[in-house]
């Protein structure tokens, strides 16, 4: 499958220089060449997921060794320690140097004046850089920890790509546009540019955004349970836009076990690794690398559509295409539930925090997402919206087609 994908290489030059580098130098190294060894014996299985040498915590597959494993944990350490303790650290500092100033926190300060204000203090300061480089570095880990070991992962891969592949797929010539194409959180390739990017967000955000709450796929699962239905409760048909590894697509299936769901997402990489997960866990999940505002599915329908952190990672445009596009493969009485960041209380901290995200992590469309107006748009693409602000796991836009 990735020779397919990339007709003109083979499979050695997918890698950059540098990562080839660093294979040889893993290979020069003879007790991770045995490692090596072990995963190819490992990768000449028949089975969906081969990289399970070390076993298994319940459903999903432990990192492939120890080093790994042991800095996956620091970094999950570091971001909690930085989420947990920092961040509230940098929130008090500001409101001192707002009183210092005599400045009302007012809701309508600008991002301009919250940024003039607070941008040259240190504790604050500092706070930003461990937010983005620890998004760096932890990503730089996994990518080249991933590479090292690519022939049995990528061969990983091509054997699910195989399984069940009226399930997969891939539109190897479709237009990929610009504005998907950015290295969204700081991960390298983003999630079209590289072919280990399901393998990266993965881990990435288990060891990030979901430390210690997303423990097979929890998160996901209580999305699924909160996502709202059509009331005359018939659910033949889902589909998941902006899927990426399938987690909340999975957890639909896993709620509604005689539905049709599928997840469409732009990375192929992201589909191929979701299709591969899916088979691990046991779930008939359809995905295919489509575009959520052109997905290709007739009029009508789906009983329900489901999102996940889509529209703040899209731009304005696309993010109103998206919601008509919505409109249109939903029935008469389906369902959009789309979960998303919700509004924080609007201190001039919090400003700051979003615009250093927009800036320096790779956040390039939050500003943009800022100003759509999403229950208007839904009324313009003829739902009926119910807008709800709750807490991070209920969805953020509600809507029923009229």
């Amino acid at each position: 499958m990735t020779d397919r994908l990339f007709p003109m290489m083979n499979r050695r030059g997918l890698f950059t220089t540098a990562a080839a580098a660093a294979s040889t130098a893993f290979l020069d190294n003879q007790a991770h060449a045995k490692d090596m060894d072990d995963l190819l014996e490992y990768a000449a299985k028949d089975t969906p997921r081969t990289m399970d040498m070390r076993g298994r915590i319940r459903n999903y597959v432990r990192f492939p060794n120890m080093a790994m494993e042991t800095k996956g944990d620091f970094y999950a350490g570091v971001y909690a320690w930085r989420l947990y303790e920092l961040e509230k650290k940098a929130a008090a500092r500001a409101v001192e140097i707002l009183n210092a100033k005599g400045i009302e926190d007012d809701p309508e300060m600008s991002w301009e004046e919250a940024v003039s204000l607070l941008e040259g203090d240190s504790v604050i300061a500092m706070t930003g850089r461990m937010r983005h480089t620890h998004q760096k570095l932890k990503y730089q880990m996994l990518q080249q920890e991933y590479y090292k070991m690519a022939d049995p992962f990528l061969e990983e891969m091509e054997r699910a790509d195989a399984m069940y592949s009226d399930r997969l797929e891939l539109n190897l010539d479709m237009h990929i546009p610009e504005y998907t194409a950015h290295e969204i959180h700081s991960m390298p390739g983003g999630y079209v540019g590289d072919e280990f990017a399901g393998h990266m967000y993965h881990a990435g955000t288990d060891l990030g955004a979901y430390v210690d709450v997303n423990f097979q796929d929890r998160i996901h699962m209580t999305m699924a349970r909160n996502a709202m239905e059509p009331e005359d409760g018939k659910v033949k048909r889902i589909l998941d836009i902006g899927t990426s590894i399938g987690q909340f697509a999975t957890s639909m299936k896993r709620k509604h076990p005689k539905a049709e769901v599928w997840g469409v997402d732009i990375g192929a990489p992201m589909v191929r690794y979701a299709h591969m997960k899916a088979l691990d866990l046991g779930v008939e999940v359809n995905f295919a690398q489509r575009l959520a505002e052109d997905t290709k599915f007739p009029d009508n329908h789906f009983d329900i559509v489901t999102s996940n952190l889509l529209f703040h990672e899209v731009t304005e445009q696309a993010s109103r295409d998206i919601i008509h596009e919505m409109a249109r493969v939903l029935r008469p009485g389906g369902v959009f539930s789309a979960v998303d960041q919700n509004d924080p209380i609007e201190t001039a901290h919090n400003k700051f925090t979003r615009w250093y995200n927009y800036r320096w992590n790779h956040e390039d469309w939050y500003l943009e997402w800022q100003q759509v107006d999403f229950p208007g748009e839904m009324r313009k693409a003829g739902f009926k919206v119910a807008d709800n602000k709750g807490n991070r796991l209920a969805p953020r836009y509600l809507a029923t087609k009229a």
